[in-house]
């Protein structure tokens, strides 16, 4: 019977500090790695495009620290809506805004689920 209180030692052990130890070890690690991720920001948005003159829904490419995207990845008003083929004037129109926080997803919409697109 001495084998039992050491047995519910590790036994606690195991069900108690460890999880909570990869826990924080697992937040720790997707903190750090967001700190040392500077690349684009993936957002879409569904609009009114003035050039096409038809409702559209486009994927932008926004670089860190910018306010305005850089790039348009795909968008409705095509057959094929990766092979974006415009002159792409939307881009002067759209603008991002950047949410800091440090678990955010990186494909996250922003402001209010919505670019946003002025006309």
């Amino acid at each position: 019977m001495e084998w039992v209180l050491p047995f519910l030692l590790v036994l606690g052990v195991l069900i108690v500090v460890v999880p909570v130890g990869v826990y924080f070890g697992a937040v720790a690690l997707l903190w750090v790695s967001s700190l040392a991720s500077e690349g684009s920001r993936l957002s879409r948005a569904g609009f009114y495009c003035p050039f096409k003159k038809q409702r559209v829904t486009a994927d932008f490419v926004t670089g860190a620290g910018s306010d305005r995207p850089s790039d348009v990845l795909s968008c409705s008003a095509f057959e094929k809506p990766d092979q974006v083929r415009c002159q792409k004037s939307c881009l002067g129109l759209a603008e991002t805004h950047s949410v800091s926080t440090a678990l955010l997803p990186r494909y996250s919409l922003i402001a209010g689920g919505r670019l946003t697109v002025r006309q």
